[in-house]
């Protein structure tokens, strides 16, 4: 075990062009390759918990088309104790958010399919009020959009690509406020 590593926990990934199976975590996974499949690290802050199973889970929906940062961004919420579900469109996200009731939406805004990213917000929006969190993690994001797309009300902006600390914390501390 190297130093860097007692002061961070690491989760391996199975990531592909084709949804996984599975996903393997462990503290001191090797990055190593499993047939065409690459395994992707990511560092996740020091205080990263175990994923622990309550009534009171916190609930993450993901809208994310790419599978890669799909898997990312739900393995990291799934080590944090979240409760996760991902989809890749915006009619799908919709659907799954009534039934889900998340307590925060990770969005894309280049989604396929009828509804952009920016069209399930204002749904989300139309149908919910400024209640339900939402964090726009999209290569949209810029000085321009992210002004327009935090006005819809309890919206933060990420810019792809990001470091994964910084989706971390953006996730806790929306999560916990």
């Amino acid at each position: 075990m190297t130093p860097a590593m007692g002061c961070r926990r690491c989760a391996a990934a199975v990531v592909s062009a084709q949804r996984p199976s599975s996903i393997a975590t462990s503290r001191d996974a090797p990055v190593t390759r499993v047939g065409e499949h690459a395994i992707v690290r990511a560092m996740l802050p020091a205080g990263s918990r175990t994923p622990v199973m309550s009534a009171e889970m916190k609930k993450v929906l993901i809208i994310e088309d790419y599978y890669a940062l799909a898997d990312i961004e739900s393995l990291l919420c799934t080590m944090e104790g979240y409760e996760v579900k991902v989809v890749k469109s915006g009619d799908e996200g919709l659907t799954v958010f009534k039934e889900f009731q998340p307590d925060l939406v990770l969005l894309d805004l280049m989604l396929p399919g009828d509804l952009s990213g920016t069209q399930v917000l204002e749904r989300i929006r139309a149908d919910h009020g400024a209640g339900p969190k939402v964090l726009v993690v999209s290569a949209l994001v810029n000085a321009s959009t992210a002004p327009k797309l935090e006005a819809y009300g309890n919206v933060q902006t990420l810019a792809k690509p990001f470091k994964i600390k910084e989706l971390a914390s953006r996730i806790q501390a929306m999560l916990a406020s």
